[in-house]
């Protein structure tokens, strides 16, 4: 089955939306600042946005998540509870004295760091855990299309940055080597920021792993 994917990228840090039609539903990666619009925009008509994947809980990947909640009722996943420690709103308040604004979301789908396969708008998707550029980092893989969105786990040429809390790069080289480079290399790479890019151009080139 070929991949139907239509990509926003916007908010303070230029973060990928990606928008996923799955048969006659549609599903959401991540939901950066003025995703929602965007969507809205795209939808058709008779159009039904189903879920909202979270990649990780980091404010630019979220910022848009209660207006999507809002105008399309879709239901939210993600590994962990929503925690302001988790969009960094915290650290902000602490570090910065503040500064970060992230309209509260809910999570209607914790599955944990143990779930390993779903079933969202009609295809089957595997759940890799991947922490280390932040605790609750998830890849999602859609098998019926072989392709895969990363959030901040992996980027073209790069990897994720771990100076956050909780951030480490021993734990996040290791998540990757182990769970995406066994992909097949002509699995797409939809990252949290910057181009798309493949498994088989990242094994062999980037620096990192």
């Amino acid at each position: 089955m070929s991949a139907d994917i239509q990509v926003y990228t916007g908010g303070p840090c230029m973060c990928n939306g990606y928008l996923v039609k799955c048969g006659n539903s549609y599903v959401a990666i991540d939901a950066p600042l003025g995703f929602a619009d965007w969507v809205a925009s795209k939808l058709p008509a008779d159009a039904v946005l189903t879920d909202l994947l979270i990649t990780h809980q980091h404010f630019d990947h979220v910022q848009g998540a209660a207006a999507l909640t809002a105008l399309t009722g879709c239901k939210v996943h993600a590994c962990m509870p929503y925690s302001k420690e988790l969009t960094l709103e915290d650290m902000a308040a602490r570090s910065w004295g503040g500064g970060l604004d992230v309209p509260p979301f809910r999570i209607d789908d914790v599955f944990g760091t143990g779930c390993t396969t779903a079933e969202w708008g009609g295809s089957r998707w595997n759940i890799y855990h991947i922490p280390g550029h932040s605790p609750d980092g998830v890849a999602y893989e859609c098998v019926d299309t072989q392709n895969i969105f990363c959030g901040d786990i992996l980027f073209e040429g790069s990897v994720g940055r771990t100076d956050f809390p909780g951030g480490s790069m021993a734990t996040l080289i290791r998540g990757i080597r182990e769970k995406l480079l066994p992909l097949p290399h002509t699995t797409m790479v939809n990252s949290g920021h910057g181009p798309t890019t493949t498994i088989g151009e990242e094994t062999l080139n980037n620096p990192y792993l």
